[in-house]
C-alpha cells in the first residue's frame, strides 16, 4: 500500500491529516513528525512513497528544509497560504506535486490522493510513449500553430498521436484543425475517478488526418477547474495509448502549466526573431532552469524566421545563450490558409519549405527522445489527395 510520512509543527493539524489520510483506503501512514530535526531521519527510515507537508506560521523555512534535505523527496504534496503565489511557484520548484491553500477538505485530499496512487500504478503499468511540452514565450508567437502542426508532421510520419489543448481558456487547438469537440478537458475533470483509458477515448475528438484532439474548455468557470493532478492523471494514460503526446501549453505557468512541463520529454520554448520576444524567452528560460528543467530537456524554437530579419540568429545567440534548435520559416499565407480550412500543412501546401520544415521538426524529435524514425510512407493515398483537394471548411 501507499505510504505516507506526515510533516506539520501543528500536532492537532498532523492528527487530522493522518486520519484523512488513512481514511482514503489507498495509503498508509508510515510516521508523523512534529520536529524539523527528525524529518530526514524519518525519510531515510521509512523510505514512503508520498509527503504531506504542513508549511505552517513559517512556509518559506519551511520550504528552506526541503530544499536542503540531501536525498530525492518523495511525491509531495504541501499545504500553506494560497495568498502568496511565489509561494505556490516556489513550491512547484521543489517538485511539489499538490499545493493545498490551506487545509485541505476530505474530499479534497481523498481526490488528490487516489489520482496521485493510481497515476503511480499507471506509470508502472503500462509502456511509455513521449510528451512533447510546446510553449510560446509571447501571446503571438505561434506556439499553438506549431503544436497542432508538429502533431500533424508526427501523424505523418507513422506514430499515433494525441494533442492536448492547455492553452485554456482561450484554446485554439480545435479551431486549427476544424473540430466541434463535444468533450473538453473539464468533462474530464469532472469524472476524474471515472478516467481509465477507455473513458479517455470518449472525450478524445479524432481529425481525418489520425491525430486525437483533447480540446480545452472554453467556458472560465470550466477552466478553473483543471488543476495539477488531472495533467498528472491524463497523460501516463495518454502515453500508453500513443507514440506522441504534443501540448499546447499555456505561458501563465499556472499549475497545469507546470505540471505538463515535469512531466515532458522535451520542452518546444517558441520565440520570434524581435527584441521584446527574446527578452520574454530569457525570462523563460530563467524560470525552466529554476524548475530544474533546463538543459538538453529544453529546446529553442525559432518560428517565422526571414533572412530579412532586422533581430538575426546571432542577435538570438547573443540573448539567449545558442542559436535556435529549430527555424521555421515565415510564411504567412500557406500558415493562414492552413488555419483558415482546418488542415495541416501537409495537405494544404505538401513539399512547401513550410511543410518541409514541419516534417524536419517531428524527425528531430525522434532523435531527441532516442526513437528510431519508422520508414517513411506516403501520408494518402490517390482518395485522400484528392478528398484534400476538394475538402473545404463549410
Amino acid at each position: 500500500m501507499f505510504s505516507f510520512v506526515i510533516f506539520s509543527e501543528e500536532p492537532g493539524f498532523a492528527a487530522e491529516i493522518e486520519k484523512q489520510i488513512a481514511a482514503t483506503g489507498v495509503a498508509r501512514i508510515g510516521a508523523v513528525i512534529t520536529d524539523q530535526d527528525r524529518l530526514l531521519e524519518s525519510l531515510k527510515f521509512e523510505k514512503p512513497d508520498g509527503l504531506f507537508v504542513d508549511l505552517g506560521h513559517a512556509p518559506h523555512v519551511v520550504l528552506d528544509l526541503l530544499a536542503s534535505l540531501p536525498i530525492e523527496l518523495p511525491l509531495t504534496l504541501v499545504s500553506g497560504p494560497h495568498t502568496d503565489s511565489s509561494l505556490i511557484l516556489r513550491a512547484m520548484h521543489l517538485g511539489v506535486k499538490h499545493f493545498f491553500p490551506g487545509a485541505p477538505s476530505d474530499s479534497e485530499l481523498t481526490s488528490v490522493i487516489v489520482g496521485l496512487v493510481q497515476s503511480v500504478n499507471r506509470i508502472s503499468a503500462t509502456s511509455k510513449g513521449h510528451v512533447i511540452a510546446v510553449m510560446g514565450t509571447k501571446g503571438g508567437v505561434g506556439a499553438t500553430v506549431l503544436a497542432c502542426q508538429l502533431a500533424a508532421s508526427l501523424q505523418e510520419i507513422g506514430g499515433r498521436v494525441a494533442l492536448v489543448d492547455l492553452n485554456y481558456p482561450l484554446g485554439d487547438v480545435a479551431l486549427h484543425f476544424d473540430v466541434d469537440p463535444t468533450y473538453t478537458l473539464a468533462d474530464l475533470a469532472r469524472a476524474e475517478e471515472e478516467l481509465d483509458a477507455t473513458y479517455l477515448r470518449t472525450i478524445l475528438k479524432g481529425h481525418e488526418s489520425g491525430v486525437q484532439i483533447l480540446a480545452a474548455p472554453t467556458l472560465m468557470e470550466d477552466a478553473e477547474s483543471i488543476r495539477s493532478r488531472h495533467v498528472e492523471s491524463v497523460l501516463p494514460i495518454l502515453r500508453a495509448e500513443f507514440d506522441w503526446v504534443v501540448v499546447d501549453v499555456s505561458r501563465s505557468w499556472n499549475e497545469a502549466s507546470v505540471q505538463s512541463l515535469t512531466l515532458a520529454d522535451q520542452i518546444l520554448l517558441v520565440s520570434l526573431f524581435d527584441v521584446p520576444t527574446l527578452n520574454h524567452a530569457r525570462q523563460h528560460k530563467k524560470i525552466l532552469e529554476g524548475l530544474a528543467l533546463s538543459g538538453a530537456r529544453t529546446r529553442m524554437v525559432g518560428n517565422r524566421h526571414s533572412k530579412g530579419d532586422a533581430v538575426t540568429v546571432s542577435d538570438f545567440k547573443r540573448v539567449l545563450g545558442s542559436e535556435p534548435d529549430v527555424l521555421i520559416p515565415n510564411d504567412y499565407a500557406t500558415t493562414a490558409e492552413s488555419v483558415n480550412q482546418g488542415r495541416p500543412i501537409g495537405e494544404v501546401a505538401r513539399g512547401s519549405a513550410i511543410h518541409k520544415a514541419y516534417r524536419q521538426l517531428a524527425i528531430d524529435v525522434y532523435a531527441w527522445c532516442g526513437v528510431e524514425v519508422p520508414e517513411m510512407k506516403s501520408a494518402r493515398g490517390i482518395a485522400g489527395r484528392f478528398r484534400g483537394v476538394f475538402s473545404r471548411r463549410s
